[in-house]
């Protein structure tokens, strides 16, 4: 058997449904300012042994992967299509994994342990000039990042689930990233408090670039409304894709990712290198009118001030309820993939065959 020492940090399979030919995507190098319109999906957001040799590893992902992808093409096919609770549950876990094991995450957790671990040191040795070339690090830290994100999925099961459907008719595009879902918090933006991703917090959002057409969205339904009566999301205006594309540009680390048959534009590359020059949080909203209208803010949740509250009202009830009740965090963290292979295989060929 072939070894599997090519681990994508961002799966192949995901990049396909930016492709037209099943085989190369447009990329845009953010730091170098070159835009490659055929780059190669074999050899695109992937790196030797990124996790671990243990192969293990890759073969887990690899089936989350593929079950996952069942239910992304029929979001493709339909975006109306009813998701069977497993499937949505999937996507989650599918959306939080991926966001915890890109090369950019295990950077930044990787300095933050560091940074956290060095502090620590200095206290309890006494030491106060450090030699610089003193680092404390993991051995493979994009399975550190992994585990940790894995492990708070318990966190966001409450989220509700929507499809952002750009119009059939409309030019325009979503374009992708190195690091395609990314957390979000529109509330807090609201409240003045832009660039807060704690993932208990209410208002939290989840989202990731599916398709050119279609944006997945997880969302803190107790804060928002999202789209329109029916349930349905479709927009078509040139500037709410193009602060969509600017938010996914602010999240990516090395690289905007593209179909090769629609375009990243001049302005959205000039951001990404702004962004990238001198870091600064997307900012929702511009003297409290929102710039993506689809998101709505409930009237009961305009009242909160972060100032003057307790720190559990910063926290979603569900959040609450996981911090006040350990043994029910822990039990519903153990009902993850305690089902038998049989029951497994049975259930996910059921899941194929629904429509």
């Amino acid at each position: 058997m072939a070894e599997k020492k090519n681990h994508h940090y961002v799966p192949q399979s995901y990049q396909r449904l930016f492709s037209n030919d099943g085989k190369s995507i447009g990329i845009y190098n953010i730091k170098k300012n070159i835009t490659f319109n055929q780059s190669s999906i074999k050899n695109t957001m992937s790196k030797d042994y990124f996790y671990s040799k243990d192969e293990k590893i890759e073969d887990a992902l690899g089936d989350i992967e593929r079950y996952c992808m069942w239910a992304f093409h029929k979001l493709v096919d339909n975006p109306d299509y009813n998701l069977h609770e497993v499937e949505r549950l999937n996507i989650l876990v599918y959306l939080m994994i991926q966001h915890g094991r890109t090369a950019y995450m295990s950077k930044i957790l990787g300095d933050d342990v560091n940074k956290i671990t060095l502090e620590m040191f200095k206290r309890f040795s006494g030491i106060k000039e450090i030699d610089p070339h003193l680092v404390f690090c993991f051995d493979e830290p994009p399975l550190f990042s992994l585990s940790v994100y894995a492990g708070m999925i318990v966190y966001v099961a409450d989220l509700a689930f929507k499809i952002v459907n750009i119009d059939s008719n409309c030019d325009y595009s979503f374009i992708t990233s190195d690091c395609p879902a990314f957390l979000a918090n529109p509330y807090f933006d609201y409240l003045g408090y832009p660039g807060v991703k704690t993932l208990g917090y209410k208002g939290l959002c989840i989202m990731m670039p599916l398709t050119p057409k279609l944006l997945i969205m997880f969302y803190d339904s107790d804060v928002y409304k999202v789209g329109t009566r029916n349930g349905k999301v479709v927009i078509n205006k040139q500037n709410e894709i193009e602060e969509i594309n600017k938010l996914i540009a602010s999240e990516a680390y090395e690289l905007l990712v593209y179909n090769p048959k629609y375009h990243i534009t001049s302005s959205v590359k000039e951001y990404a290198q702004r962004v990238k020059t001198s870091p600064k949080t997307f900012n929702f909203f511009n003297n409290k009118q929102n710039k993506l209208p689809f998101i709505h803010i409930l009237d009961k949740a305009k009242s909160l001030n972060p100032k003057s509250c307790y720190q559990e009202d910063l926290f979603r009830e569900y959040a609450n309820y996981l911090i006040k009740n350990p043994d029910v965090r822990k039990y519903l963290e153990g009902l993850g993939g305690s089902a038998s292979i049989e029951d497994k295989h049975k259930l996910y060929e059921e899941l194929r065959k629904r429509k």
